[in-house]
């Protein structure tokens, strides 16, 4: 197949007139969370979660569960926003993996039903994807680049976009690398892993041969609000200005947070499960990030200091 292609970016710019009308997907989850939290003042903002109910400071939660089109086209008629932000999924790779029918189900045709949707009613779709689209052979991949997604949970987030593309200015692919920092609602990161488990004494071991770029979850809203306000549309990668391995990351993380670093183990992607495969080199090219965006991408002590204050 032929690779997705990036057009010509369009600057970001705020929007006029009337005030925001969103639908966040997920707010449940990690990303969701943040982005139902963060969302600008003045707006109308709703988000759906299925099983853990966000609590009382999420107002406007509906629970939905997306699987089912006739419901999830309902709500969108009830709540008839401007935009939707797709950011439910399946993310664990190894959850994909054993349950490859569920992933598909979630991460690809809840997508295509969303793009139906979004293309019947003209509304724009900004859809969370993943760094996992592809191999890591080489690192520093830029939008142009061809994917060649390595286990299960990558294919089902390539399969989704090419919907998502098919609405040409009204689709917008947001590949994320490794985000991190604390839940808002639900959900959990890599971050908060690190840090239950160390602190709980226990070893934790990690890859040190893969490299990513490392970002900020509130950092990654910011963005994600920038080119919701603006008229972006195709895809864009958005990562940390940092790239290292887990390793470095998880040292800095514990140097932060007071933990004991030598309960970070160092080990091998090759050591990992034969079931799953990992990349080892998933850092972005931000280029266009850059270019586009007027939220700077942060470094990793930036990055951390927001997140862990």
């Amino acid at each position: 197949m032929e690779p997705l292609r990036a057009p010509d970016p369009v600057r970001c710019s705020p929007l006029q007139g009337d005030p925001m009308r969103a639908l966040i997907t997920g707010i449940s989850g990690f990303i969701g969370g943040h982005l139902y939290a963060s969302a600008p003042p003045g707006g109308e903002i709703w988000g759906t979660y299925l099983n853990a109910d966000p609590g009382p400071d999420a107002a406007r939660a509906l629970r939905l569960d997306l699987r089912d089109a006739f419901a999830l086209e309902a709500a969108v008629a009830g709540l008839r926003p401007d935009l939707i932000i797709h950011a439910a999924a399946w993310s664990r790779v190894a959850f994909c993996e054993a349950h490859p029918a569920a992933a598909r189900e979630v991460n690809t045709g809840v997508t295509a039903t969303l793009a139906q949707i979004c293309r019947r009613r003209r509304l724009r779709l900004i859809f969370l994807s993943s760094d996992m689209v592809f191999d890591g052979e080489k690192g520093h991949f830029g939008e142009t680049d061809e994917p060649r997604p390595l286990n299960l949970y990558g294919r089902t987030k390539l399969a989704a976009e090419r919907f998502v593309a098919e609405l040409r200015e009204l689709g917008v692919i947001v590949r994320l690398n490794l985000v991190y920092g604390p839940p808002r609602y639900g959900g959990s990161s890599f971050s908060e892993e690190v840090i239950r488990t160390v602190r709980a004494g226990r070893p934790y071991s990690l890859f040190a041969d893969q490299r990513r770029s490392f970002l900020s979850v509130q950092n990654l809203a910011a963005c994600l609000w920038e080119i919701a306000r603006g008229d972006f549309s195709g895809l864009i990668h958005l990562g940390g200005s940092e790239p290292a391995d887990r390793v470095v990351f998880a040292r800095k993380l514990a140097q932060r947070m007071g933990l004991d670093p030598t309960l970070l183990i160092p080990s091998s992607t090759s050591a990992a499960s034969p079931a799953v495969r990992y990349p080892r080199d998933n850092t972005f090219n931000l280029a266009l990030a850059r270019r586009i965006l007027k939220t700077p991408l942060l470094n990793l002590d930036d990055g951390l200091a927001l997140e862990y204050p």
